[in-house]
């Protein structure tokens, strides 16, 4: 039985405005990358932050934690500033 919680998912390909707030690492690679699937658009994500040496070196200082489930706030401002909007 399938019970529903009244909270919207999004799914990549989605069209979802854009907020600044915490987000689960695949729902944010999903904004930048909506034409892809979850598993591809985090692997994407994670090669675009790589090759931002001074976005990767940012996050770091940040304390970023590359096992936790969600970036936080002041991650995806960084993110967005080295990256753009997605």
């Amino acid at each position: 039985m399938h019970l529903k919680t009244g909270t919207a998912k999004a799914a990549c390909g989605e069209d979802v405005p854009f907020q600044m707030r915490m987000y689960r690492k695949t729902e944010l690679a999903c904004l930048y990358f909506p034409y892809t699937d979850k598993k591809g658009a985090l692997m994407n994500l994670w090669r675009w932050i790589k090759r931002c040496t001074q976005l990767d070196q940012a996050l770091q200082e940040a304390g970023y934690d590359k096992y936790r489930k969600y970036f936080l706030k002041r991650e995806v401002e960084l993110i967005v500033k080295f990256l753009g909007e997605p």
